[in-house]
């Protein structure tokens, strides 16, 4: 609810094409963000999820200090690219994004609490933490109205990432002792493991999410605009399923299955929510961000659809990743790239925003079939194992 009145502050003071560079530069953030994990902190959840309290603090500092110079190399690493993005794309994102990188030290650190989080089983950490930040990033909004620029809105919202950040740093109390043990195990485990469920987590999650950097190559400010307030109305009707998926995090880490009415429950949840906000979309939108966005509500249904398809998947991926199953992790993002890029590719330059809605849907029931046969492996791996 705070997301949607901080994007209708923007909406409203910012003009449709401002609009669409700001949240071009906040999606390029973020898929860069995306980046910048390497494999390390997936472990540090399983970790912790298996260990006894005072080790899990201990693990949890020991990523945060293999995070600092992660964080300052996706500083300088955003500042580079901001010379050549209003080249590649059809926005005009290069300054914000360059100013912006001075203060955008903590954006990949969001992520990585959340998976921190769900490892302790205190998941309550990450999800209050994002109502500090949407929180904070009202307040500084509500402050800056009638002085906005896409630049000035995107450093606030780096400023209000790093007061989430610092909030769930605190809060999840990390110890520094028996720092050279847990560093040497990060990396002995993202060696096994971790970097394949990175590369996974890559090829799905960073190609969905290109859709937007896709549609400012091959469209304008104008359609990023419209797409990205479409989706984010898509991505809260979802946010029930994900967060029962994300929750499941530390159980699944210590089951074999997925519990059936588990499912049926997501799913049924998932195709209500989505169809809910389809029906309510068009009204909503010319009440909270005027009538100049009410294009977007035709984009809203396979928005929402996609969501709800992503949520449903969310189930299996979760279970994977707990069970530290890499490859097929990897294997389902390989599947997601290839069916994302061929179908933007098809879809964006003759339908626009449209065809990048419909291709994200399709995508993600790619994703989901190629998730389900390899979950169905894995288990199938474990009775076996276990009948041995």
């Amino acid at each position: 609810m705070l997301g949607i009145v901080s994007t209708a502050i923007l909406a409203r003071n910012l003009t449709i094409r401002e609009f669409g560079s700001y949240a071009f530069a906040a999606s390029f953030l973020a898929f860069v963000a995306l980046l910048f994990d390497f494999g390390f902190f997936a472990p540090a959840a399983r970790l912790t999820a298996t260990s006894e309290p005072q080790s899990q603090r201990e693990i949890t500092g020991a990523a945060l200090v293999l995070y600092a110079p992660i964080g300052l190399a996706y500083c300088l690493v955003v500042f580079g690219f901001s010379f050549r993005v209003d080249a590649w794309f059809h926005v005009s994102a290069g300054h914000p994004l360059r100013i912006a990188a001075l203060f955008a030290f903590a954006v990949p650190l969001i992520p990585i609490v959340q998976q921190l989080a769900q490892g302790v089983d205190r998941l309550h950490i990450a999800s209050i933490s994002l109502v500090v930040l949407q929180a904070l990033l009202v307040v500084l909004l509500v402050i800056s109205a009638g002085s906005l620029s896409p630049t000035k809105a995107l450093v606030l919202r780096c400023l209000s990432v790093a007061g989430a950040a610092l909030c769930a740093v605190v809060w999840l109390t990390p110890s520094f002792r028996s720092l050279r043990k847990w560093l040497a195990e990060l990396v002995r485990e993202a060696r096994r493991y971790g970097f394949a469920v990175y590369v996974g987590r890559i090829l799905s999650i960073g190609t969905y999410n290109m859709d937007v950097l896709l549609l400012g190559a091959f469209t304008n400010a104008r359609s990023v605009g419209f797409y990205t307030l479409a989706g984010s109305i898509a991505a809260a009707a979802n946010l029930p399923v994900l967060g029962l998926s994300t929750a499941l995090f530390a159980p699944m880490a210590r089951t074999r299955k997925i519990r059936g009415e588990v499912l049926v429950v997501g799913g049924v949840l998932g195709m209500i929510t989505a169809l809910a906000a389809w029906v309510l979309a068009k009204p909503f939108i010319e009440l909270a961000f005027s009538n100049r966005y009410a294009p977007a509500a035709a984009l809203v249904l396979p928005l929402a659809l996609a969501q709800a398809v992503r949520g449903f998947t969310g189930f299996y991926n979760t279970f994977l990743a707990a069970q530290g199953e890499g490859r097929a992790l990897r294997d389902a993002g390989i599947v997601l790239t290839i069916s994302n890029l061929v179908l933007n590719f098809a879809l964006i330059p003759p339908f626009g925003a449209m065809g990048a809605a419909w291709a994200s849907l399709l995508a993600l029931v790619a994703n989901l079939g190629a998730h389900v046969v390899f979950y169905r492996r894995a288990v199938e791996s474990d009775d076996l194992h276990e009948l041995k």
